[in-house]
């Protein structure tokens, strides 16, 4: 057989967005849902067995009972075989903690919250797998939870053996205080294991978007969560065959597209072009923070209001940083503000050879005058 996986994970399913306005921050926390119900159905598009979800399905352990219930029932629209959920440091399991009581109230089916250092057999699904799990048990660890498989047989009846778990991985997470979970390739390699299916990093591993025979899998986050997130989201479809040939490619999930972007304007058609590249593609679907820069004659800077106020009614979210625009000074700047002949006049027009120098001076000026 082939055994069909869709790996994912870092869901954050309750994540707040308190930083932006309430017209667009609703709309972000329902994304988070509407793009597990878009997992489910590329799961079942491709004919998956297992649906594997590596930590952090929820962004915290205070989840309403109702959005624990709303998380079931999308996950229950999976056709295949079984769905493994591991807590990740965010919606980490030990047993003070409520959420996973919550969740496990409303299981019914085929899903298997992964929360203990135990083997996994999944036979009464049909499946030869068994599976291996390093689930997190705290929101910060200066080490990682698989030292429980070195004590254990990994070869037992079942066909594929796969871990999952949910930590910094070496040279990929910045875990610079080694505070999450952190492990090596050397360390999963070591296990010896089938294959790995992991979770935290936001960003996909390996690099390429599609591979073959690669063993360890981070499988990012499929919806952006925010302007460090450039990335537009996806999951891993693997493939595995009995002679544990592994095939896998990058499949694009995300809704938004968070962006930050810095542009040097100095002329209208500057300006246009930005909004030519901003709003290409679906602009509804971007949050873009836009750094602007430069300097450009006075007419355009008087009116650049007119022109954002026309780029947000495309855009899901703007927000504009452009305190490094500024007017461009020109003698006829100059002969407008000030009377020929003043100090200001002249000091300006003695510097209109040198930009940085009149820009500076003008500026300083402007200031003293207020």
């Amino acid at each position: 057989m082939v055994l069909k996986i869709l790996h994912t994970g870092d869901v954050h399913l309750g994540m707040k967005y308190n930083n932006y306005p309430d017209y667009i921050r609703e709309k972000l926390i329902e994304a988070r849902f509407e793009v597990l119900k878009n997992i489910t159905e590329i799961a079942n598009k491709n004919r998956c067995n297992l649906l594997v979800i590596a930590g952090d399905l929820f962004d915290k352990q205070n989840i309403v009972e109702a959005d624990i219930i709303k998380t079931i029932d999308l996950l229950s629209t999976f056709s295949g075989d079984c769905i493994l959920v591991l807590p990740g440091n965010h919606d980490f399991s030990n047993s003070a903690v409520e959420l996973w009581k919550k969740f496990e109230k409303h299981l019914s089916g085929n899903i298997v919250l992964l929360k203990e250092f135990k083997e996994y057999s999944l036979n009464s699904f049909d499946l030869e797998v068994s599976v291996f799990p390093a689930p997190c048990d705290s929101k910060h660890s200066s080490t990682n939870n698989l030292d429980w498989l070195q004590s254990i047989d990994k070869k037992g009846n079942n066909k594929f053996n796969i871990g999952v778990a949910h930590g910094a991985l070496s040279g990929l997470s910045p875990d610079m205080t080694d505070s999450y979970f952190k492990m090596s390739r050397e360390e999963l390699n070591e296990a010896g294991l089938d294959l790995w299916l992991l979770g935290h990093t936001h960003l996909p591993f390996p690099e390429q978007t599609s591979i073959e025979n690669r063993k360890i899998f981070n499988c990012g986050t499929p919806e952006p969560d925010g302007l460090d997130c450039s990335h537009q989201g996806s999951v891993w479809f693997i493939e595995i065959d009995e002679k544990k040939n592994i095939k896998a490619r990058q499949i694009k999930t995300g809704i938004f597209n968070f962006l930050d972007l810095t542009y040097q304007i100095n002329s209208r058609d500057d300006l246009e072009k930005l909004k030519e590249e901003i709003l290409e593609g679906n602009p509804l679907q971007k949050v873009v923070r836009l750094n602007l820069q430069g300097r450009i004659p006075e007419e355009f800077f008087n009116s650049k209001e007119k022109f954002y106020r026309e780029l947000k009614d495309e855009l899901a979210y703007l927000r504009i940083d452009d305190s490094q625009l500024k007017i461009k000074i020109t003698e006829e700047v100059i002969d407008n503000e000030f009377s020929s002949g003043s100090f200001p006049h002249r000091l300006l027009s003695a510097l209109k050879d040198d930009e940085d120098a009149l820009q500076l001076s003008y500026e300083f000026i402007r200031d003293v005058k207020k």
